[in-house]
């Protein structure tokens, strides 16, 4: 066979080649185009990996001898024997010998055919060398990847365009149940942050990203980690901590009361007064036995909002009488603040609770007037009742301290309080909001707040009419 033939025949025969016995059945048929032998075995560090035909085996005793020689020499070789020859082929790349073919042959070769067996050696032993490589990798890359599917973090590589290149699978889970976060990943790497917190309706993450170049192209590697339980822990220990300091705030705001109501009364029982003197204590046991009904009231709803048992009563009521009344109630606190109390409403009837829409309405009344700002000349507080079809909007709007953008989220939840030394003064269990919200949504309704910090305050409260 022409050598330009039996580079043609190999190409043929390679490209069906996907491993290394295929490799060796590939060898065996050009080497039968060059070469009669009745049994081809192939070792790989005295081992037999491949025979032809399967299942016959040459003694190994007759040319074990020689392996060593065959090692150091890398030519084909044939060892006479009584009926015929064994041959000994190397598969090798530079000096490394990767396997040893043998063959069972009745002719010796002549020259030309060793140098055509030692060209197909060769060749082979560079393919070898590859398959060899490319399983090594393959294992490799199935060792790392079983390794990064295994982390409790999301790995996730972007290219330059931003689009996904690579996921483990703990990032596959949680951009699968979390739609949102991919955006908002994206968004905070436009923006240059390289470590933040993403909170979605599900989960809290915290992401870490870090600009890389791989392969000389520039990506961005995405660390993902889920710390929801550590958040959850975070979250028990700080609501802990609040109801500590609930529990001793509701009790100083009922010993305040209790004490004043104490003192009144001991003056008025040892000491003799006059009438209006008497009036003018009675007055004042009065008002404090309210702000003691106040805050059982609250302690009250607490418990129903930790118990999920608050019900409303629907019946048909115009909201109007409810503004009317509420501010009513609030009238004598509007005038020690100074503050004047606006409303614009139309007759209007809706189906509500109306015990539960008038404590919402007191509620966010009560709080503008509590945090009107002092500073300003005119205090005041404006209620708009607006009817839009099937709702109806109630807006609460005062020109008070005002409520920083970072309190939106947090306001409407138990026990919590702006953090500012304008509200210290200000008495409070920090239920009211809360409180608010659980009767708003009951009534299959829902509360918004806008508000600029010294500027104003605005809470809309959306209810259906039915």
């Amino acid at each position: 066979m022409e050598i330009q033939q039996l580079l043609s025949k190999y190409m043929l025969e390679i490209s069906k080649v996907r491993d290394e016995k295929s490799l060796y059945t590939a060898v065996s048929e050009i080497l039968k185009k060059i070469v009669s032998f009745s049994v081809l075995n192939v070792f790989n560090q005295n081992n037999l990996v491949f025979s032809e035909p399967e299942g016959q085996h040459i003694e190994k005793e007759i040319f074990s001898d020689y392996l060593p020689w065959i090692e150091q020499r890398l030519y084909p070789t044939f060892l006479p024997l009584e009926n015929g020859y064994i041959g000994l082929i190397p598969v090798f790349k530079a000096n490394k010998l990767l396997s040893t073919i043998v063959i069972e042959t009745t002719e010796e070769p002549t020259a030309e055919v060793v140098d055509y067996i030692q060209l197909l050696s060769y060749l082979s032993g560079i393919t070898l060398e590859n398959l060899r490589l490319i399983d090594f990798v393959d294992k490799a890359r199935e060792y790392f990847e079983s390794i990064i599917n295994l982390s409790n973090d999301g790995i996730v590589v972007l290219n330059e365009l931003k689009e996904i290149e690579f996921t483990n699978s703990k990032a596959k889970d949680n951009l699968k149940d979390n739609t949102e976060l991919l955006r908002e990943i994206i968004d905070r790497i436009e923006n240059n942050e390289e470590f933040f917190e993403v909170e979605t309706h599900k989960s809290f993450f915290s992401i870490s990203v870090k600009q890389v170049n791989l392969l000389g192209e520039k990506k961005v590697l995405v660390n993902i980690r889920n710390i929801t339980s550590e958040k959850e822990v975070q979250k028990l220990k700080e609501l802990d901590k609040i109801k500590t300091n609930f529990i001793a705030n509701i009790s100083h705001e009922l010993r305040t009361p209790l004490a004043a109501i104490k003192a009144y009364v001991e003056t008025m029982l040892n000491m003799p007064m006059s009438q209006e003197e008497i009036h003018e204590f009675l007055d004042v046991v009065y008002s404090q036995s309210i702000r003691l009904e106040e805050l059982l009231s609250d302690l009250l709803d607490f418990s129903q909002l930790e118990s999920h048992t608050m019900k409303i009563l629907k019946e048909s009521v115009n909201i109007c009488e409810i503004i009317e009344h509420s501010i009513e109630t609030l009238e004598n606190m509007a005038k020690e603040k100074d503050v004047t109390v606006e409303y614009n409403c139309s007759n209007l009837e809706i189906k509500c609770d109306r015990k539960r829409i008038e404590q919402v309405i007191v509620n966010l009344l009560s709080n503008a007037i509590k945090f009107s700002d002092q500073a300003k000349e005119k205090r005041f507080v404006r209620i708009d009742v607006l009817d839009e079809g099937e709702i109806v909007k109630i807006i609460v709007e005062d020109n008070g301290i005002g409520i920083p953008e970072s309190a939106f989220d947090k306001i409407f939840e138990r026990f919590y309080r702006v953090d500012n030394e304008l509200t210290y003064a200000v008495p409070g269990t920090g239920l009211g909001l809360a409180i608010v919200k659980e009767i708003v949504e009951l009534h299959e309704g829902n509360i918004l707040v806008e508000s600029e910090v010294g500027k104003y305050t605005k809470f809309i409260v959306t209810l259906p009419k039915n």
